[in-house]
């Protein structure tokens, strides 16, 4: 069932693609240890027979494989959340999960590929999407992407907002769909796109239909892309 939701999560993400799916680690470290260019992202539960995630997260370590991983699992004891943040996964999440929560943590996966990608030199705001996409650092910044910023605009949020928005580029959303899929509240969200709208980066038009107050509708623009 993970590996069928986790399949149409990926398919929002244009540069994302399920590389393969396999029931025991042993099976996916030699995958990787045959191939360790093959994948960018491994989606793992603690739960696996004949090695379980933690243990997976160590050969990876012994053989220098470097690899993200997010664990999706049932395993809700500290000493297993510890031991793989010690082992250095991206996400944790707990099942029984929405998809919306799992949507989020790709979403930062693809924001820190993308960062990788691009990046020749490594400033400190840099460095924080990198090591943690979803934090809020420095909040009372003056700039955002060289742009002058209107308020309380933090370029971490920024990012995780652009990057939900671009994979669902001409699709138009109303605003609590937006914000319930990022995890914020409609305020925060809001205030968000507002400033990509002031970037150009993100369409607005009333939905005067609702039968009420009209509802703003958010759309990411395809030229924002380039």
């Amino acid at each position: 069932m993970v590996c069928s939701i986790l399949e149409k999560q990926l398919g929002k993400f244009t540069q994302l693609k399920l590389e393969g799916d396999f029931r025991r680690c042993g099976d996916a470290l030699e995958y990787l240890r045959q191939k360790p260019d093959g994948a960018d992202l491994v989606v793992l539960d603690y739960f696996m027979p004949g090695m379980n995630g933690i243990e997976f997260l160590a050969e990876l370590r012994k053989f220098n494989i470097d690899i993200q991983v997010i664990m999706i699992t049932s395993a809700d004891d500290y000493q297993v959340i510890r031991s793989a943040m010690c082992y250095g996964i991206c996400d944790y999440i707990l099942k029984p999960f929405n998809s919306a929560r799992l949507e989020k943590a790709i979403a930062r996966f693809d924001t820190v590929m993308k960062l990788v990608k691009t990046t020749h030199v490594w400033t400190q705001d840099k460095v924080d999407i990198l090591l943690c996409p979803h934090r809020n650092y420095n909040t009372d910044q003056q700039t955002v992407a060289g742009v002058p910023n209107p308020g309380k605009i933090n370029k971490t949020t920024l990012e995780t907002v652009r990057g939900f928005m671009r994979a669902r580029v001409g699709i138009k959303m109303p605003l609590t769909e937006i914000s319930d899929g990022l995890g914020l509240s409609t305020v925060t969200s809001r205030r968000y796109l507002k400033y990509m709208h002031s970037l150009g980066e993100v369409d607005i038009t009333l939905d005067c239909k609702t039968g009420g107050r009209p509802s703003e509708i958010f759309e990411y623009k395809e030229t924002a892309n380039g």
